[in-house]
């Protein structure tokens, strides 16, 4: 298995100077060489200028309604902050006070305060480290001989990628899923443990992933159990509704961060309001929503009917293991949107993978072809979230620009 595909110097060449022209020209080249080194150079220096370019507004209102929106406004508060109530609160994160939940947006912020004001830094350097572990998880898929520029090969990546660079929006979560995903393919795939202690650092990211240790730790000492896993993921795609009340009663046992956390996961009018949330197309979201749910349970089953296909492949024996586990923890949790709908991201990337290894070329063409029609409404969505966070230059901008517009004169 090769880690680059060799290239010519003229392509390098081509590279530079088109990302010299605009780092989004030089992305969209850059895929038909998806395998090589200059290219996943191309993707990082791109998502760094992507959140250079971050734009949003600090007052929360119908039209700013994201979570960077919030994240600018309490950044431009960490100016006033001081280094004791920095470390204070600190402290409370890793003494598990109720009042931290975790302490990645906080450190940050509070370090690129220390240097400017000047928001546009805060989410260049949280573009830096979501880029970093992405591309890192990416490289798995990327380097496996099955991978090329065929069709199919690009609906798979855009499945392991869906985590994409615009989730810096909501960096907290969405970087700690890249680094949760990189563990993953580590223990499970490469049979590194050492890697549990990465996986570890997920909750100082974002404050849920106490709850993806457990769940991987669980899958971990229970992967042999195939059968029974298998029965729980077919009982847990009707049942899930379940799941609600079940947290509900173990809260008091909780720690007091988890409780709370708990508490705000599973309030009805907070699930009413995620549940309704998003596009204004209210119940074309619900349907594929629900279709998109439906397509990558299908795709599991899949697995799970070519079992033997799949175990018989060392790089991916152990993957299915965590991937019955995982999507049946995802589907028991799912009436819960800041838990199953959420952590169902992280099985994109292992389903690519496995696809890609095991039934590329051999089975099941039409079903992956069906991909681009069920995510249709995610990427109009996806679409529009982009767009409303740059600024139409950017797509057509100079590097040098971008650099003058948003780092000197911002």
């Amino acid at each position: 298995m090769a880690v680059w595909q060799r290239e010519k110097d003229l392509d390098i060449t081509a590279k530079t100077i088109l990302f010299l022209l605009s780092p989004f020209l030089a992305f969209l080249y850059s895929l038909r060489t998806i395998k090589t080194k200059s290219s996943y150079v191309v993707f990082f220096l791109f998502s760094v200028f992507f959140g250079l370019s971050f734009t949003v507004s600090n007052i929360r209102d119908e039209v700013n309604s994201g979570d960077g929106v919030s994240y600018r406004a309490n950044f431009e508060t960490y100016r006033y902050t001081s280094y004791y109530q920095y470390l204070d609160g600190l402290e409370g994160f890793l003494t598990f006070d109720d009042g931290q939940k975790d302490y990645y947006f906080d450190t940050v912020a509070f370090y690129v305060s220390r240097i400017t004001g000047n928001y546009h830094v805060m989410f260049m350097v949280f573009a830096i480290i979501f880029a970093f572990f992405s591309l890192k998880t990416f490289k798995f898929l990327t380097s496996e001989d099955n991978f090329n520029t065929s069709i199919s090969c690009f609906i798979l990546a855009y499945l392991f990628m869906i985590n994409q660079i615009f989730n810096i929006n909501g960096m907290r979560m969405w970087t700690a899923a890249w680094i949760g995903v990189y563990s993953i393919f580590q223990i499970f795939k490469n049979g590194n443990k050492k890697y549990f202690f990465l996986a570890l650092i997920t909750p100082f990211f974002h404050g849920s992933f106490w709850v993806y240790i457990a769940v991987i730790t669980l899958a971990y000492f229970l992967r042999k159990r195939e059968k029974i896993w298998i029965v729980l993921f077919i009982f847990s795609f009707f049942i899930s509704n379940i799941s609600v009340e079940l947290i509900r009663n173990v809260i008091d046992s909780l720690p007091p961060f988890l409780a709370n956390m708990a508490k705000s996961y599973t309030n009805e009018d907070y699930i009413e309001m995620r549940a309704s949330a998003g596009s204004g197309f209210y119940w074309v979201s619900v349907l594929f929503s629900f279709l998109v749910r439906v397509y990558m349970n299908l795709l599991v089953y899949l697995f799970i009917k070519n079992s033997n296909l799949v175990k018989s492949n060392s790089k991916t024996k152990s993957l299915y293991m965590f991937l019955l586990v995982w999507m049946t923890f995802v589907n028991f949790t799912m009436p819960v949107p800041s838990l199953g709908g959420r952590f169902m991201v992280l099985s994109y990337p292992i389903i690519a993978y496995i696809w890609l290894v095991n039934f590329k070329g051999k089975k099941y063409k039409y079903v992956l072809y069906s991909m681009p029609f069920v995510f249709l409404f995610s990427f109009y969505t996806q679409f529009l979230y982009y767009i409303h966070v740059l600024e139409p230059y950017f797509f057509f901008s100079s590097p040098f620009y971008l650099i003058y517009k948003y780092l000197i004169i911002a």
